[in-house]
């Protein structure tokens, strides 16, 4: 801390520049008070236009919409955000239109005293701007009365903001009198819904343009499909796939079917031949169509002596006994003669006539004939195996053909139902961009329009607290220039009694 004697003589000094500068001090807060005041008058009142505004994204018609390059835009692209409608109502090019629209750079500024104090007040806050300009080297950047007009439009823009959490943009604009604050805010809420349904008009013809370019790309790439398809029927001898698959099927179908019928005949031609060559290997070739028979001379001699020895044994019967000797001896010849007479034959064949066996010849032409029969059967099996093998490679021909036929008549649907849909998307786009809506629709709405402002939109200098402030900055700033000319001259003092 300073001690007592130095803090009373710091007071003393205070006093005694404020008693010997007295005047300075008065005549700088009376100058002070005296430019604000004035200033408080020359200040003109605003009035606050408000409009608000509800942004959205539109809807697209059924329509994908379709950038200048063609990248098709999403519905998050083509939303509008509040930040980005804030943005463009607080540009420099909507501030352009409003004063292009209401002249504002042919606006004169209030009369009377009211506006030569303005004036003075410009030129004196512009007076060290032009003497830093003068000094400084290269031309001084004037300001056209336009470029002004935009630069005063812009700090009156400032009010404009989105209330938080909704999709709603306030549009506050200030101006000197309550009826073109209001024109202001509706012009400018009203700019950015035609500037809306400017751009979403040029969205639809950029889409429409682009749309035609493909629809003439797809209309040719529907030709060139409709000429493979044409060539292909014409080279192939292709036209209905259904009914040559359905013909192919059926001709195998009866391939078939014969061929088990052959088969079973087959079978059966080949047992009744089997039976047949069994029933020939018994039967000779030739058989005695005519034969002559004679008698036997021996058989003859035999039986007659036979006669004659069973005489003789019935004449020793009668008066000789069994197991007489004659009588054996009688019985031994008689039975040796019967054994001779059994083992001769009777009649011999004296000539014979040799033809061919009939039944050999009926069984030997049946075995023929079933052998030939057998052989055709065996043909046709073979030519039904061919032609149910033929069948099936005609199946995967044309089941190749009907994947061909398939994919080329596949190419020309697809194409002509890409040309159908942008056809279509076409003749909506022609009709979109020749409406006020454009693309994509209302975005942007006017939901409550400006009114003309009340007392409660009005900004007016308050005079109490400007005078409150006059007082206080003259009485710093008049005290503060007091010890700054007092600190001079002491300085000035020292200087002189060095020299």
């Amino acid at each position: 801390m300073r001690p007592p004697a130095s803090q009373n003589s710091t007071l003393q000094r205070v006093r005694r520049t404020i008693h010997g500068r007295k005047k300075l001090i008065l005549i700088s807060f009376a100058l002070i008070l005296l430019a604000d005041i004035v200033g408080t008058y020359a200040m003109t009142p605003l009035w606050l236009g408000e409009a608000r505004i509800l942004v959205m994204p539109g809807p697209f018609h059924g329509l994908a919409p379709f950038d200048p390059v063609g990248r098709q835009i999403t519905d998050r692209e083509a939303a509008v955000s509040t930040l980005d409608v804030v943005e463009m109502l607080g540009s420099r090019e909507a501030a352009l239109r409003l004063v292009e629209r209401f002249r504002l750079d042919e606006k004169k500024g209030p009369g009377g005293l009211r506006g030569v104090l303005q004036a003075i007040g410009a030129a004196v806050v512009g007076a060290p701007g032009a003497v830093i300009g003068a000094i400084t080297p290269g031309e001084p950047a004037e300001l056209s009365p336009v470029d002004e007009a935009v630069k005063t439009l812009l700090d009156d823009l400032e009010d404009i903001r989105d209330e938080t959490d909704t999709n709603i943009v306030n549009v506050g604009v200030w101006a000197d009198s309550p009826q073109l604050a209001n024109s202001l805010a509706n012009a400018l809420a009203e700019s950015l819904i035609e500037a809306d349904g400017a751009a979403s008009r040029q969205e639809a013809e950029h889409s429409y343009l682009f749309t035609v370019q493909e629809l003439k790309r797809a209309d040719a790439r529907l030709d060139t499909a409709r000429a493979a398809l044409k060539d292909f029927r014409e080279r192939e001898d292709f036209s209905d796939p259904q009914q040559d698959s359905a013909a192919t099927m059926s001709r195998m179908k009866d391939a078939r079917t014969n061929l088990d019928k052959t088969r079973a005949e087959l079978a059966a031609a080949n047992a009744r031949l089997d039976e047949t060559r069994i029933q020939l290997t018994g039967q000779q070739e030739t058989v005695i169509a005519a034969q002559v028979v004679a008698t036997n001379p021996v058989v003859e001699q035999l039986r007659s002596e036979l006669v004659r020895l069973e005489l003789a044994l019935a004449g020793e019967l009668q008066h000789k006994r069994e197991a007489h000797p004659d009588v054996e001896r009688l019985r031994a010849q008689i039975e040796q003669n019967e054994k001779r007479l059994r083992s001769e034959i009777e009649r011999i064949v004296s000539t014979e006539t040799v033809g061919i066996n009939p039944v050999h010849q009926q069984l030997l032409l049946q075995s023929l004939t079933l052998d030939a029969q057998r052989q055709g059967l065996e043909a046709s099996e073979q030519a039904q195996v061919e032609a149910i093998a033929d069948a099936r490679h005609d199946l995967d021909v044309l089941a190749q053909k009907s994947a061909e036929f398939d994919r080329l008549n596949n190419d020309v649907s697809a194409a002509a139902q890409v040309a159908g849909e942008l056809r279509v998307a076409g003749q909506q786009l022609d009709a979109l961009r020749h409406t006020d809506v454009g693309l994509a629709g209302t975005r942007i709405r006017i939901i409550e329009r400006s009114t003309i402002p009340d007392e409660e939109r009005k900004h007016t200098p308050s005079t109490l607290i400007n005078l409150a402030a006059g007082l206080i900055a003259g009485a710093v700033l008049s005290l503060a220039l007091a010890f700054f000319v007092e600190y001079w001259r002491e300085n000035s003092e020292e200087e002189s009694l060095q020299q």
